[in-house]
């Protein structure tokens, strides 16, 4: 693609992720955003075959930025509860992010008419986060003598931990945690898991 069309694809998609957070998806249409960007249909189709394709770039772009600070470089000088932390609240931030609760709440209305992009959203988010840890506790075991017997169940259950019931409160309600309670949560699930799985 050339440069020109890829600064065109990309300004579509800053555009439409905008309008999509703010209005939903059948609130906003296909001229509105040709309205903000110029262009015609012809060249949205071009781009992602029909709207449905045109959210789900939108929820690659914004994930695949989210997904950047969620990952975790083994150093054997550093503290096993030092990097448990620092992922704990990476991925608090991660969960947290405006944009990606109004994608999560955008992305619930479609669980009927699009299945198939609600699950490719939880794979890009929960399930790209639970095997991000996984892979990481996978070269910790060893070093810091970890008993898991199951990498993806402990997985699931520390990040179960952070989230907690607060991050419903967060999605449905619009209720986000302080630094503090973020740091008080990530401190309990980090402290826990340890007690937990360190010999």
């Amino acid at each position: 693609m050339r440069p020109s069309s890829l600064k065109k694809r990309q300004k579509y998609l800053q555009v439409a992720a905008e309008l999509f957070l703010e209005q939903g998806y059948e609130g906003t249409s296909l001229d509105q955003l040709i309205e903000h960007c110029g262009g015609s249909k012809l060249t949205l189709y071009n781009y992602f075959n029909d709207k449905q394709g045109l959210l789900k770039a939108v929820v690659v772009e914004l994930t695949e930025r989210m997904q950047l600070g969620l990952s975790i470089d083994v150093d054997a000088d550093r503290a096993f509860r030092e990097e448990l932390m620092s992922f704990a609240l990476k991925y608090l931030a991660f969960i947290y992010h405006p944009e990606l609760l109004k994608l999560a709440r955008l992305l619930m209305t479609q669980t009927k008419s699009a299945p198939e992009l609600v699950a490719f959203f939880l794979e890009r988010s929960s399930g790209h986060s639970q095997q991000a840890l996984q892979d990481y506790l996978m070269h910790r075991q060893v070093m810091d003598k970890l008993v898991i017997t199951d990498l993806a169940i402990a997985s699931e259950q520390f990040l179960g931990a952070l989230k907690g019931n607060r991050h419903f409160e967060a999605l449905y309600g619009g209720k986000i945690l302080t630094s503090d309670e973020i740091k008080m949560c990530a401190e309990h699930a980090v402290d826990n898991f340890i007690r937990c799985y360190q010999s």
